[in-house]
């Protein structure tokens, strides 16, 4: 052998103890890549011990999803915790490994079964106790005055009768003698009965019944749902004179600022809605990580022209999903991530991104979704999987997806 052969072959004695490491600090997946390195570069007869030994890994990594899997159902998370038994299904060499985790996910599904079967209609009892349980101390107050007949307006918005709902609460709101949360209550039901200008009157009336230091989250909600309206109406100063009142309501909530920043980066105002977004990413640290925040500021960079803030915040949220098991990535961030990592010649992420989505939830793109892959596919020469995505998306295209059709019979001709 060369000295140069010598210099970098792989030492298959190193690369046991280095996996036998791994292994005992319960790092099982890079454990057992190593040990199949030392595997290849081994003598015949060390492969038993150490095929034993990666095997050892594989079901390591089996009783680490199923652990997982526990600790997602002590929080109550179903979904995450089925994928981390479905993962531990697939690996899993060890008998009892395997039936451990097959017989939770049994019981997930039995139990979800039955429950399906047997959930309890709600009570109106119940509803009633959720209700109150949102009141402030002066809403509660107003809204004890006006007795049951208030209840049954607000059941009636919950059972989704709109009209009967409207009709209830006005007929308190003309024998009120100075309503002030009853407004509220009166233009939520206006809306939901599809009467926008009614809607609006009444939400103007409850914030304007209000005292400054009054409402919270009330007057936060009403605000926001001000501001939706005049921007739906194409009223850019009154939607922005609503955002305001929003963080006003709560200055110290991210969320008001998160709402008015959208609202920038909608119309245009990238450089205005990541001041704004900044703020609300400051405010935020105490709340946990909110992916549409991330998203947000993300677009917001790509749209002030600071590609690379765009890539770190929306690759952020693109972590945020995998961390949780979850492949199935906002359309919104993933589309721009893809056309960012494109124009940067990074042509294999970008194909990862759009694979993604073409397996994800938005199923009336999938189309779109699969001849882009095939397109990027195509431009890194890799020539049968790009024509596989692109046969999938030649079979997904619609009468209504013509243009989208030539491009996918252009590539596949070419």
């Amino acid at each position: 052998m060369s000295l140069f052969k010598k210099l970098f072959a792989a030492d298959p004695d190193g690369l046991e103890k280095k996996a036998d490491a791994l292994y005992a600090a319960g790092d099982y997946g890079p454990a057992k890549l190593t040990y199949e390195k030392a595997l290849a570069a081994s003598a015949q007869g060390a492969h038993a011990a150490l095929a034993e030994k990666a095997r050892r890994c594989t079901d390591g990594i089996a009783r680490q999803r199923i652990e997982e899997a526990r600790a997602y159902l002590a929080q109550g998370s179903i979904e995450l915790a089925e994928q981390e038994l479905e993962g531990a299904l697939e690996v899993a060499l060890d008998q009892a490994l395997h039936d451990e985790a097959q017989g939770l996910l049994d019981g997930l599904e039995a139990k979800e079964a039955q429950e399906q079967a047997t959930a309890p209609e709600t009570t109106d009892e119940e509803r009633i106790a959720l209700l109150m349980g949102q009141w402030g101390e002066a809403q509660a107050e107003e809204y004890d005055s006006y007795g049951d007949a208030l209840i049954d307006g607000l059941l009636a918005m919950h059972k989704e009768q709109f009209d009967d709902a409207r009709a209830q609460l006005e007929a308190l709101l003309e024998d009120a003698s100075e309503p002030r949360y009853l407004w509220l209550e009166v233009g939520r039901a206006r809306l939901l009965a599809d009467d926008a200008p009614a809607g609006k009157a009444a939400l103007q009336s409850f914030l304007g019944a209000l005292e400054d230091e009054e409402g919270g989250e009330t007057k936060l909600a009403a605000n926001l749902a001000l501001a939706r309206l005049a921007a739906a109406a194409g009223d850019f100063e009154e939607a922005m004179g609503y955002f305001e009142g929003a963080v006003h309501a709560l200055p110290e909530d991210y969320r008001p600022y998160l709402a008015m920043g959208a609202f920038l980066r909608d119309k245009g105002h990238g450089d205005e809605a990541l001041e704004v977004l900044q703020t609300s990413l400051e405010l935020g640290k105490k709340a946990g990580t909110d992916w549409r925040l991330l998203e947000e500021i993300g677009l917001a960079s790509e749209l002030a022209g600071k590609p690379e803030d765009a890539k770190s915040f929306l690759e952020q949220v693109v972590e945020f999903f995998a961390n949780h098991q979850i492949t199935d990535f906002p359309p919104t961030t993933a589309t721009t991530l893809a056309k960012l990592y494109e124009a940067d010649g990074r042509l294999e992420r970008a194909a990862d991104l759009y694979r993604a989505l073409s397996q994800g939830s938005d199923t009336d793109r999938h189309a779109l979704y699969h001849y882009e892959t095939g397109r990027l596919l195509l431009a890194l020469g890799l020539t049968d999987e790009a024509r596989r995505m692109l046969t999938r998306a030649d079979a997904l295209t619609s009468d209504d997806d013509a243009e989208l059709s030539q491009q996918v019979t252009a590539l596949l001709q070419g």
